[in-house]
């Protein structure tokens, strides 16, 4: 005669809940760390342009080119740390 086990129905389902939790919880640390890795290195490129784009401001003898190029970079620089502070919030 076969012996049935009996079992609670809820053990495995909370085990595999915890497991699917533990899961999710990895996978969003990964996903923030990958984020501000992404924020980091967008803060370098702008930054590499913008300093790119003075030396080029520098090097004009036109005073009305330099000041756009440095009011553009201006703009651009704002741009880009307000895009970055705001996501920088939302991965935390």
């Amino acid at each position: 005669m076969a012996t049935s086990t009996k079992h609670n129905g809820a053990a495995p389902f909370d085990t595999a809940f915890e497991q699917l939790r533990e899961s999710s919880d990895q996978i969003a640390s990964y996903a923030r760390k990958a984020g501000n890795a992404y924020l980091d290195s967008y803060e370098k490129a702008v930054d590499r342009a913008i300093e790119l784009e003075l030396k080029v401001a520098g090097m004009t003898q036109q005073e009305w080119l330099k000041s756009m190029i440095e009011t553009q970079t201006e703009f651009a620089r704002e741009l880009a740390s307000s895009y970055t502070t705001t996501a920088r919030s939302l991965l935390k």
